[in-house]
C-alpha cells in the first residue's frame, strides 16, 4: 500500500507539473517545448555527472585543486581514503613492452592480454608481423609461465582496424567466424592461454548488425572448442550512447564475458585537451558520461573501464592553455617519458587530469596525460558504479612508476581469477 501511494503521488506530481507548465508557458510551439525538454534532460545529466564525480573524489585521499592552472596534486603514499572492494585489473601487454614489465605489473593485475595477432579478411590469423613473431618465439612461453605463477590469466588479443578486412568479416560472419574460432582454439590450447580479447575496431554503422552476428558465431564456436576460456570485447566510450556506432553493446554484451571500454583518445585533436577526461562540463565524451550510458544497457558486472598509461602532446601556437594546435594533431607519449621530462604539472579542474606546458625547438607544447591521482579518481568511479574492474593500455608504458598500477587496484589486492588453461 505504501509503494502504491508513493507511485500515485509521483504520477500526480508529474500531472500537476505538466498542467502548471502548460499554464505558465502559453503559446509554446512544439519546437520550443522540445528545446525546453532537452534543456531539462541536459541539466539532469549534468547533475548526475557532478554527483558521480563528487563520490569518486571523496574516495581519493588528496585534495583536488579548485583554481585553474593550479599545480597538480601528488601523492607519495596511499591514494584512497579507504581500500575499495577487490576487483579485476586488466592490463594490455603490447609485444614491444613485454620485456619492460615489472614485478608490480604481474602482482597488481588479474588478467594480462598480449597484443597481439592480426586477423585477415577470411578470418585466418595473419602469421606475420612483429606481434606474431614474438607470439611464436620461445620467450612467449616464459611470459605465460611468469603470469600464471602470479595467478594472472593470459589472453591473446586478435585485432584489426583495416576497413576492408572488417567489411569481409561482417559481410560473411558465418564462415569467417568459424575459421577464426578454429585457429584461435588451436593457439589457445598450444600456448596454454586462458582466453581471447577481440579488438576489431570498425567505424561504419552499416556493419553494426553484421558484427553482432560475427561475435555471436565466434563466441558460440569458442565456447564449444574452449569451454572455459574467457572472451573479452573492446568497445568505444561512445558506443552505449549511439545507435549509429559500430558496436551495438546491448546486443554484444550477452555474447562475451566482459566489455573493455576503451576510455581514451577522447580528446579534441584541434584543441589541447584531455585524453581521458573524468568529466566534461559541456557533456562531451568523458568517463562519467560514458559509464552512465553503459550501465543503462549493459550489466555493470560485465564492464571494465579501460584507462591510458599514455598521454597526448600538442604543438601549439602560444603558451596559454587551449592555444591553437599546429600540425595534424597530437602525438602519443608514454607516462614514463612524461615523468622523465620532469616538467611542472598543472591541474585541469574540468577534466580532472594533469597537463604540462613547455617550449621545445622554438615551439610551445601541451602534454595532457593521466597520473596516479587522476587514475585513482577513475578507479573510484568504476567501483561506485559496481563495474567488474578497470584496466590499462598499456602495461610497460608507466616505466618504474608502480603507483600507476597501484591506482588501478584501489588500495586492495587485485581479484585473482582461476587460471583456465590446462597448464594452469
Amino acid at each position: 500500500m505504501v509503494a502504491a501511494s508513493a507511485a500515485a503521488l509521483v504520477a500526480i506530481g508529474v500531472g500537476i507539473d505538466a498542467i502548471a507548465g502548460a499554464f505558465r508557458q502559453p503559446g509554446l510551439t512544439p519546437a520550443q517545448m522540445a528545446a525546453r525538454a532537452a534543456a531539462r534532460a541536459r541539466h539532469r545529466l549534468l547533475v548526475a555527472e557532478s554527483r558521480a564525480v563528487e563520490r569518486a573524489a571523496s574516495r581519493v585521499v588528496v585534495a583536488l585543486p579548485t583554481s585553474a592552472g593550479a599545480p597538480a596534486p601528488r601523492s607519495n603514499g596511499a591514494l584512497f581514503t579507504a581500500p575499495l572492494p577487490a576487483h579485476t585489473v586488466y592490463g594490455f601487454v603490447p609485444y614491444w613492452e613485454v620485456a619492460n614489465l615489472t614485478a608490480a605489473d604481474f602482482a597488481r593485475t588479474s588478467v594480462l592480454s598480449y597484443f597481439g595477432v592480426e586477423v585477415g579478411a577470411t578470418g585466418a590469423l595473419l602469421r606475420s608481423g612483429y606481434g606474431w613473431q614474438d607470439f611464436t618465439a620461445p620467450g612467449f612461453a616464459s611470459f605465460v609461465a611468469e603470469a600464471h605463477a602470479a595467478r594472472d590469466r593470459v589472453l591473446l588479443t586478435v585485432s584489426t582496424t583495416d576497413e576492408r578486412v572488417i567489411r569481409h568479416l561482417t559481410g560473411a560472419p558465418g564462415p569467417t567466424s568459424a575459421r577464426l574460432a578454429g585457429e584461435l582454439a588451436s593457439v589457445v590450447a598450444a600456448d596454454h592461454l586462458d582466453g581471447i580479447d577481440i579488438d576489431i575496431e570498425g567505424r561504419s554503422a552499416a556493419q553494426r548488425s553484421g558484427f553482432v552476428t560475427f561475435v555471436r558465431d565466434l563466441s558460440s564456436a569458442l565456447r564449444r572448442l574452449v569451454p572455459h576460456g574467457e572472451i573479452v570485447l573492446d568497445t568505444y566510450p561512445q558506443s552505449a550512447s549511439s545507435t549509429r556506432d559500430f558496436f551495438d553493446v546491448a546486443r554484444l554484451a550477452p555474447r562475451v564475458d566482459a566489455l573493455f571500454v576503451m576510455a581514451y583518445d577522447m580528446d579534441d585533436p584541434t584543441v589541447p585537451s584531455a585524453n581521458s577526461p573524468l568529466a566534461s562540463p559541456t557533456l562531451g565524451l568523458s568517463d562519467v558520461g560514458s559509464l552512465l550510458d553503459y550501465v543503462k544497457v549493459v550489466p555493470p558486472a560485465k564492464l571494465v573501464l579501460g584507462l591510458p598509461f599514455y598521454g597526448l602532446d600538442y604543438t601549439t601556437a602560444a603558451r596559454r592553455p587551449g592555444a591553437r594546435v599546429l600540425g595534424g594533431g597530437p602525438t602519443a607519449v608514454t607516462y614514463a617519458s612524461v615523468l622523465a621530462a620532469g616538467r611542472p604539472a598543472r591541474w585541469d579542474r574540468a577534466s580532472y587530469t594533469p597537463y604540462t606546458v613547455y617550449r621545445d625547438q622554438g615551439h610551445w607544447h601541451e602534454t595532457w596525460y593521466d597520473d596516479p591521482v587522476s587514475l585513482a579518481l577513475k578507479t573510484a568511479l568504476a567501483s561506485d558504479l559496481h563495474l567488474a574492474g578497470v584496466g590499462a593500455w598499456a602495461l610497460g608504458q608507466e616505466g618504474p612508476a608502480t603507483q600507476m598500477v597501484a591506482a588501478l587496484d584501489g588500495g586492495s589486492a587485485p581479484l585473482k581469477l582461476p587460471i583456465t588453461s590446462p597448464a594452469g
